[in-house]
């Protein structure tokens, strides 16, 4: 029979903290975008799907060597930038179908901007992640 020490299990204890503590920090940036594909190659492999974890495995080699924390944050920033324009386009496509007063070309049109700012939020949405 092994006997802990009070020292030995305090430690023990505070790794565990410090582990669970660490784990509840979600990832963000590359870090985050690297353990979403590595969950898809663990869900292909689990399917038998060998095509589909090939693809992963290459596209997790692409984040691995190329993915900086900086340039996907750019790129989330341009893509948001990209989409308030596409709302600002659905808007005025919205104004010229309220002008013209026709209740179908209105109802099409507030669609698509619903669907613009839509995209939008969760563009901003992955900014954060």
């Amino acid at each position: 029979m092994k006997i802990i020490t009070t020292s030995c299990l305090s430690g023990l204890l505070l790794a565990t903290v410090i582990t669970t503590a660490h784990a509840a920090e979600p990832l963000t940036g590359c870090a985050a975008k690297r353990q979403e594909v590595e969950t898809q190659i663990e869900h292909a492999r689990a399917h038998g799907n060998k095509a589909q974890e090939k693809k992963l495995n290459i596209a997790l080699k692409q984040i691995v060597d190329h993915c900086t924390d900086e340039g996907l944050r750019k790129e989330r920033e341009a893509d948001i930038k990209k989409k308030e324009n596409n709302v600002a386009e659905r808007k005025a496509e919205l104004e010229k179908a309220q002008a013209s007063g026709k209740t179908q070309k209105i109802a099409k049109q507030q669609k698509k901007l619903q669907e613009a700012e839509t995209e939008l939020q969760k563009a901003k949405n992955k900014l954060t992640q």
